[in-house]
C-alpha cells in the first residue's frame, strides 16, 4: 500500500548498515506483498504520486510522502502504520491531509513455490474532512498470494474488500493480479492489473500499472511506477519512491 522527516530521524539513531537480510518492500504497486518483516526489524517506505485528472488538468493532484512503517512482531506477523500525508492540487492551492491507518499482515503459508498471507487494515478519520472519503472507521481485509514460475518470473495477486458507512453501509471489492520480472540481482520490473468495484455504484475503477525497482543496497530500494486508467472513471498516474530497512 512515506515521510522524509521520520526517515531522517530513524537514520540518525540507527546504523542502517546493520540490516541483516535483503529488503523486500511492499511498494510500489496496488497489491501488497506476502512477505513479512523479520522480528525486531523495521521498513520505512515512502514516495510521491502525481495523478492526472480525466476531466481537467487543473484538477491534477499530488500525493506525498505516502509513509509506511512496518515492523516484525514474530516470524510470520508484522505491524504497520500508514499515513499518506497530503494530497494537493497541481498548483498547491488546495491541500487535504490523509487519515491514519494501522494494519497487520500474517503469513500463514510460505514455501519456495508459493506464499499466502492475510492482511487487515483499519483507517481512522483523522484527516481533513471532505465529501469523497468516509467519515468513520473503515476496515479492509485482504488475501495475498504469489507463485514462483522460475528464477526470474513470479506471479502475484490479491483480493481485498473494504467497508464504510455513509448513508448506508458501502462495500468495495478490489481484485488484482500481476507479474514480477527479475532482470538482475538488483534490477526488477512488474506489471499489474487491478479493479475497484463498489457495491453502491456501477462505476468501476480499472487500472493497469507497472514500474521498476532498483536495489541500491541490501537495505535500500528505489522505485519508479505509473498507471493507465482503462476507462473514463480511472485516472493515470506517475510516481517514485524509496524503501529503507534497518
Amino acid at each position: 500500500m512515506k515521510k522524509l522527516s521520520l526517515t531522517m530521524l530513524f537514520i540518525g539513531v540507527v546504523n542502517i548498515n546493520l540490516y541483516a537480510e535483503t529488503l523486500i518492500a511492499d511498494r510500489p504497486g496496488f497489491s501488497t506483498g506476502t512477505y513479512t518483516v523479520a522480528p525486531g526489524m523495521f521498513n520505512i517506505e515512502m514516495g510521491y504520486n502525481y495523478t492526472f485528472d480525466t476531466v481537467s488538468s487543473k484538477n491534477d493532484t499530488q500525493d506525498f510522502p505516502l509513509f509506511e512503517l512496518r515492523t516484525g512482531i514474530t516470524e510470520n506477523l508484522e505491524f504497520d502504520f500508514l499515513l499518506d500525508g497530503w494530497s494537493t492540487t497541481k498548483d498547491f492551492t488546495e491541500r487535504i491531509s490523509s487519515d491514519i491507518t494501522i494494519a497487520g499482515k500474517y503469513s500463514f503459508l510460505e514455501n519456495e513455490i508459493y506464499n499466502i498471507s492475510f492482511m487487515t487494515l483499519i483507517t481512522f478519520p483523522t484527516g481533513t474532512e471532505n465529501d469523497f472519503k468516509p467519515k468513520n472507521i473503515s476496515p479492509l481485509f485482504g488475501l495475498l498470494w504469489d507463485y514462483t514460475v522460475d528464477a526470474s518470473v513470479s506471479l502475484f495477486g490479491t483480493f481485498q474488500a473494504s467497508t464504510y458507512r455513509d448513508e448506508k453501509r458501502i462495500y468495495d471489492f478490489q481484485p488484482a493480479v500481476g507479474a514480477t520480472f527479475s532482470h538482475t540481482d538488483k534490477f526488477a520490473s512488474y506489471i499489474e492489473l487491478y479493479f475497484i468495484v463498489p457495491s453502491s455504484s456501477s462505476i468501476i475503477t480499472e487500472v493497469i500499472d507497472g514500474g521498476f525497482t532498483y536495489l541500491l543496497r541490501d537495505n535500500i530500494q528505489l522505485d519508479i511506477n505509473g498507471g493507465l486508467g482503462l476507462n473514463n472513471e480511472s485516472k493515470d498516474f506517475l510516481g517514485f519512491g524509496i524503501a529503507i530497512g534497518f
